[in-house]
């Protein structure tokens, strides 16, 4: 069945505003990038981005992007690092809609349908999908490239069609807002008591292997096993797909 609900009817049902909204956003940046890329990714070098955006409109705030990344070449293995945060920051910084910093690009193991396919959402120990929402994100990952398949000169395994890197990882990470408590904790600890309790915003670290893909030079696929050591809702590890080049 169809039903046509008003803006406020659905506000009521689903929790969030429908109403219409205008925002215009100025940025600006300071970038830097003298990386050489391999099939998938970058191999040498280093990247760097810092900028800042206001929004002006209904929605008024600002926002800083910190981005550093740094490659060493390390025959035949690449050492890859990155330090990532963007944070909102002014009247309506947490009206916006809300980042997610479990998405593969940023921690792997955390996608949201990934939580939902064990059948929940929530999790033991207090850490759930919420503590991965907020309009903060703060972002470390480290990696170590090893270039699998493709040009003979770069690659272990010779091949014309087939470029792909394997890589093993690890990320941390968190998503936080300017009324959370951030702790450096295995598991959130509750701050308050009664209905003004809520949980602590702890890092949420991820290890394992990913296999990145070249698929005809149109785009980059990579498969990943990782183990979310903050889920308690997991047996084992957890397989996931990412659609974007190495960062």
């Amino acid at each position: 069945d169809r039903a046509k609900l008003s803006n406020e009817a659905a506000e009521q049902t689903y929790g969030t505003p429908f109403d219409p909204f205008t925002t215009v956003t100025l940025n600006a940046a300071f970038v830097g990038d003298n990386s050489f890329s391999g099939v998938t990714a970058p191999l040498d070098g280093f990247r760097y981005r810092f900028g800042i955006e206001n929004y002006m409109g209904d929605f008024k705030l600002g926002a800083i992007t910190a981005d550093a990344r740094k490659y060493v070449r390390m025959k035949p293995i690449t050492l890859a690092a990155r330090v990532y945060s963007y944070s909102r920051f002014g009247r309506d910084e947490n009206r916006l809609f809300q980042m997610y910093a479990g998405m593969g690009q940023l921690i792997r193991g955390y996608e949201a349908n990934s939580f939902f396919r064990t059948g929940t959402a929530t999790g033991s120990g207090g850490f759930d999908i919420n503590q991965l929402v907020g309009s903060r994100v703060a972002v470390a990952n480290i990696e170590v490239r090893l270039p699998f398949t493709g040009p003979a000169k770069l690659a272990q395994i010779e091949s014309k069609f087939f470029f792909s890197d394997l890589n093993m990882f690890f990320d941390v990470g968190m998503a936080y807002d300017s009324n959370s408590k951030v702790a450096f904790n295995q598991t959130p600890g509750v701050v308050g008591t009664g209905s003004g309790a809520y949980l602590e915003r702890i890092p949420a670290m991820s290890a394992g292997i990913s296999l990145r893909v070249n698929v005809l030079g149109y785009f980059v696929i990579e498969p990943y096993y990782a183990f979310p050591f903050q889920r308690k809702d997991l047996n084992a590890g957890i397989f996931g797909l990412v659609f974007a080049p190495g960062w």
